[in-house]
Formats: C-alpha cells, structure tokens, sequence
C-alpha cells in the first residue's frame, strides 16, 4: 500500500485504484487528529463515548484530505446492500469539501456510479472492502465484520453492481483492508454455527485451530483472507484483489482494535468516491 500524508492525517492507498484517474480513496490510520485518550488520534466514530466536537474536527481532516463530501449509512453487522445516489434538494455548496450527511438508511455495503461524494465508514477489525468497476465507473465500500462475512456480504455486494450498473466480477478492482487476523482473533461456537448456515462462506472460511496453553483446541478466523476468499469466488480475479498486510489487533499503532484494546476505543476511517 502507498503511504499518504494530509493535514493533521495519514492515510494508504492501494496500489491499483490509486491509479485510476478520477477516484478518490483512503484507509485512513488513527495517526493524527484530534482525540485524546482512550480514542487517541483520528477517531471517526460517533457512538463510541468521543466528544462529538472533536469526532466533527476529525472527519473535517477526512474529508479535507479526499477533497470530497462523505455520505455513509448506519452498519448493522448483516447482509444488505444499498444503492446511493446524489443527494437530491440540496444546495450546490454541499458539493464542495467540508460537508457531511448520513443517510436514512441501514446496510453493510454501499454501492454508487455517480461522481461528486465519497461512501465514508468508520471500522475497528471489521474488514474494510472496496470496489471499482473501471468501465462502469461503479463503485462500493463494503463493512464486513465476522456476521457479514458470515452471510457473504462481499459476493453480494458484487453482484449488486452487476445488477444494478452492469458491472462484470471480472472487471472489478478490489481493496481489502486492515482487519483483525487470525493471530488475535479467536471465535467461539456461535461464530462456527453462523459460517456453517451460508455454504460460501463456509467454504470460504478461513478458520484456524491452535492448541492453547490449557491444553484445549481453540479456534482464530481471519477476517481478510476470508474475504479475499469471496471475491474470488465471486470471479473478481486474484490479480484484481490487493489486501493490506496489517492485522488491526496487531498494529494499534496504526490502527483502532475493538477486540484487543481495553475498551472504550476509536475507529478509523475509509472511503471511495468519484472526484468531478
């Protein structure tokens, strides 16, 4: 990944949708900003005990350094994805950096085709997956946590902007971002059963067994592999997929971890949207 800086931020880019002209996109670190302790640094999430003044300071550097405004839906850790579009009755100086709007609406993947905005989600482990269809011009920000992975939210994400702007999986560039790892990460009986109820995501599973100190097998998932998995199932080409090598347990460093730091914590920011 390309390593950014902007004011008061730093973000990485993926490789391949860095280059094409006219998209905008970020995964942004928690490097920055403006939070104090425990949320220290960037912290784009609204509802995790940040004071909301700083959170709006925060986004304003986000949405500062995309040179776009943020449009972004309630995440509710399942399958459904929603189409957006421009929003409509709006005076024009939205259009310009610096504004902000949260839609009426709740899904855990976004999917657009129009220029002038950016599809904006703040994450912690939770998989960040981005898409572009370079012939359509489509794009998408996915939210895949382990339910949403659980229920394939990627492969549907993938066929909703075929059905909705023509879009092939073999055109389709993706991003996948930091996210916890198997290394951090262990799941219980509950996470098995609900990957055992979706055979894709069961097949594309990847679920790891360790011996622990107590003698009994215990069991990690990866979140990313699991969905590279997926978009190769998909049929969006392993050459089309880039997945950032950073474990968000891992790397708190860099990055908000809901499952390893002590909680309250932050989350970072990610979008994509299409420049005018």
């Amino acid at each position: 990944m390309i390593q950014r800086q902007a004011e008061r931020c730093e973000y990485l880019q993926f490789e391949r949708l860095a280059a094409v002209s006219g998209l905008a996109h970020a995964v942004f670190t928690r490097r920055g900003g403006y939070s104090r302790p425990p949320f220290q640094g960037l912290n784009l999430g609204g509802v995790v005990g940040d004071d909301r003044a700083t959170v709006r300071r925060n986004r304003q550097l986000v949405i500062a350094a995309l040179g776009l405004p943020l449009l972004g839906a309630r995440t509710i850790h399942g399958g459904e994805v929603t189409v957006v579009e421009r929003p409509k009755g709006l005076p024009e100086e939205w259009h310009e950096p610096l504004r902000q709007r949260l839609l009426q609406t709740s899904a855990d993947a976004m999917i657009a085709n129009q220029s002038g905005f950016a599809l904006c989600w703040a994450f912690a482990d939770c998989a960040p997956i981005l898409l572009y269809d370079p012939l359509h011009r489509a794009f998408a920000l996915v939210h895949a946590g382990w339910r949403g992975t659980a229920v394939a939210i990627v492969p549907r994400a993938v066929a909703a902007m075929g059905e909705r702007f023509g879009s092939r999986p073999r055109d389709v560039l993706a991003g996948v971002g930091p996210s916890i790892g198997a290394c951090c990460y262990e799941i219980g009986e509950n996470v098995q059963t609900s990957f055992a109820a979706n055979a894709l995501a069961a097949e594309c599973a990847h679920i790891e067994e360790r011996r622990g100190e107590d003698g009994a097998m215990h069991r990690y998932l990866d979140v990313t592999a699991s969905n590279v998995a997926q978009l190769r199932a998909a049929g969006v080409p392993i050459a089309n997929v880039e997945a950032a090598e950073y474990c968000t347990g891992c790397r708190t460093d860099l990055f908000f971890s809901n499952r390893v730091e002590p909680k309250p914590t932050g989350r970072f920011a990610v979008a994509i949207g299409l420049r005018e």
